[in-house]
């Protein structure tokens, strides 16, 4: 069943158009990941919950149990978790108690503790949780996972498993499309020329079910810069200058810094040019220059992440067919 259909949305503020050729079907249960701005995304939300209506186009609802958590919205400070949450289970009319659910989204330790004693982790999962005892059939939440640590993601990510255990419809909105391969079954990107599309996150198969291609013959090459154009320019990059190269609606895009740079090359064929150059192919849609990880991070057995020097908010999936080739070429 689809929860919400939005159909050649455009919504306009202040005399300026903020959004605009939005076409989504929010399925009933699915994980969904959209990349925008936060005011887009703020906007978005107001439209999903019902509280504005768009400039043109259509919305049509399923439902009206819809909750958004924003990243600038504030706790209760004085008031320890355990208040906290019981206040909202009083207004929620939650049925069970809500310490029996602790344990889910980690938060034993400081269940006594005033909200202001915090740390930004524990507040995201406090507010994650509060979220859940609302029972809503469908809850947006921005960037939860932005200036968290790591332990912090691996938890958030803990509870977020559990909200869909609890068969809670998640949209996701981050700046960083990074962030949202970790929360997202489907990702999109929002474009303010286009509207919205779809990113290329072909689902990975596991070792045993994967075809393996037949040998390919290596050849001498000359060839040491990645050429874009841009207009009436072409730009080359030396393969040391590359951060990673993503797949983006089947083009890939050369990411250097926060810059994209679009190649006439397909993913195949940057990963044969540039392999002797210490690129990996790390996902279907990802290839990193290896000289660049800093960091890989397991935040499950079947999760991990690529952490990029001098850009620790960059995050970089990595599939577990391929972690043990990786380990081959760096040896560790």
């Amino acid at each position: 069943m689809n929860l919400v259909t939005l159909e050649n949305v455009m919504k306009q503020k202040n005399n300026r158009t903020v959004l605009k050729g939005i076409d989504l079907m929010i399925e009933e249960y699915s994980q969904i990941g959209i990349k925008m701005s936060r005011e887009e995304s703020e906007l978005f939300f107001e439209l999903l919950s019902g509280k504005i209506t768009p400039s043109s186009g259509h919305i049509y609802r399923e439902t009206n149990s819809v909750l958004a958590d924003i990243r600038e919205d504030g706790l209760y400070e004085n008031l320890t978790v355990q208040g906290y949450l019981n206040f909202f289970k009083k207004i929620s009319d939650f049925e069970s108690s809500p310490e029996g659910y602790i344990a889910a989204f980690s938060l034993s330790d400081v269940w006594q503790t005033k909200i202001k004693r915090l740390t930004i982790d524990q507040m995201r999962r406090v507010s994650m949780f509060r979220m859940f005892l609302m029972s809503p059939k469908l809850l947006l939440i921005e960037s939860p996972l932005t200036n968290l640590t790591d332990e912090g993601i691996e938890l958030y990510l803990k509870g977020v498993e559990h909200l869909r255990n609890a068969k809670i419809t998640i949209l996701f909105t981050s700046h960083y499309i990074e962030e949202l391969l970790l929360l997202s079954k489907e990702v999109y990107r929002y474009y303010p020329q286009t509207g919205l599309q779809k990113t290329d996150l072909a689902i990975e198969a596991e070792p045993d079910d994967e075809i393996k291609d037949e040998p390919k013959e290596i050849k001498p090459s000359i060839v040491y810069k990645v050429s874009s154009k841009l207009e009436d320019k072409t730009i080359f990059f030396s393969p040391d200058e590359i951060d990673f190269i993503e797949s983006i609606n089947s083009v890939s895009n050369i990411r250097i810094g926060e810059e994209y740079f679009p190649s006439d090359l397909t993913m195949n064929e940057l990963e044969g040019k540039l392999g002797k150059f210490g690129f990996f192919r790390c996902h279907r849609s990802y290839l990193i220059n290896l000289q660049r990880v800093s960091e890989l991070v397991s935040y499950s057995k079947n999760s991990y992440t690529l952490i990029l020097k001098g850009n620790p908010k960059v995050k970089l999936p990595l599939s577990r067919s391929r972690l043990e080739e990786m380990k081959e070429l760096i040896g560790f």
